[in-house]
């Protein structure tokens, strides 16, 4: 079944298959991939984590407007090595960094980096609560997460979403964040079509 495939390799892309099918997603969400590298207001010598990096479009697209260190990671070892190839150029400098990780066990040291972003991979999280917690690990005292994603509406407009999809109320989005130590904003993106939930380190008392 086409839905269960799309579904399939945008929750774990793999091999060709997986690459087609982010050559399509890419196409169709570059005007939300825009509107994030706009919501990261990023300045030069910032750490940045992009979470489910896919074949690394958007770290690319920042990489050539931003002097920063970029990291991404993705479940897939077959869509990184895809993105490392994409960005070559990046990496060889030493700018751009890409490894197989899980959310929730990422080997990167307490308070590595100032912004981390996500676009459309909460709804295959093991764990909303256990993701935000691992995020915030990882960020500095004054780091902030970025979670862009489809509406539910919108969701429901994609036949492929009914399977393997997990979907969340905004209240669900910043009950988990409030708990796991974050101030939350919530961004409607073109007419609430997507949604930028900004999750904003607390401080600790």
């Amino acid at each position: 079944m086409l839905e269960k495939f799309l579904t399939k390799h945008l929750s774990k892309p793999n091999g060709i298959s997986g690459r087609v099918v982010f050559y399509f997603m890419n196409r169709q969400n570059r005007p939300i991939y825009e509107k994030v590298t706009e919501l990261l207001a990023l300045t030069d010598n910032e750490s940045v984590l992009d979470i489910g990096c896919g074949n690394g479009n958007v770290l690319n697209m920042l990489a050539k407007k931003h002097d920063c260190t970029f990291t991404g990671i993705d479940i897939s070892e077959s869509i990184i090595a895809a993105a490392k190839k994409r960005n070559k150029k990046h990496v060889a400098k030493g700018q751009m960094h890409f490894d197989s990780q899980n959310l929730t066990a990422m080997n990167f040291a307490d308070g590595s980096f100032d912004k981390v972003y996500t676009i459309n991979t909460v709804y295959f999280w093991d764990s909303l609560e256990s993701g935000l917690s691992e995020i915030r690990r990882v960020l500095k005292p004054s780091g902030i997460f970025f979670n862009t994603m489809l509406s539910n509406e919108t969701l429901d407009r994609f036949p492929h979403t009914k399977h393997g999809y997990k979907k969340f109320t905004s209240d669900e989005l910043i009950k988990a964040g409030n708990e796991s130590g974050f101030n939350v904003e919530v961004v409607p993106i073109f007419n609430e079509y997507a949604f930028c939930y900004i999750y904003r380190k607390k401080e600790c008392k």
